[in-house]
């Protein structure tokens, strides 16, 4: 893993030790969120919910700030 993660240029963006997977009584974190080094500096936060998934591993939830300026553009005609 440590092969393809520096010859890809992908960082490994998880934050903490949060169990990802949970099966009867076992919990482990063996889930990953990869991303490319340009996004390191835009996650704002990474965690693993505590709400059910109805799976065994846990949703992981980020967010990610854009670079990329959101506009809403009026149509004069009345529709967006």
């Amino acid at each position: 893993m440590k092969e393809f993660l520096n010859s890809s240029n992908v960082e490994i963006l998880n934050q903490g030790n949060h169990s990802t997977y949970c099966r009867a009584g076992r919990l482990e974190v063996i889930d990953i969120t990869l991303g490319s080094i340009g996004l390191l500096g835009r996650f704002t936060s990474w965690e693993v919910s505590s709400e059910p998934s109805s799976s065994d591993h846990r949703h992981i939830l980020f967010t990610l700030e854009s670079s990329v300026p959101v506009s809403l553009i009026r149509n004069p005609r009345g529709s967006y």
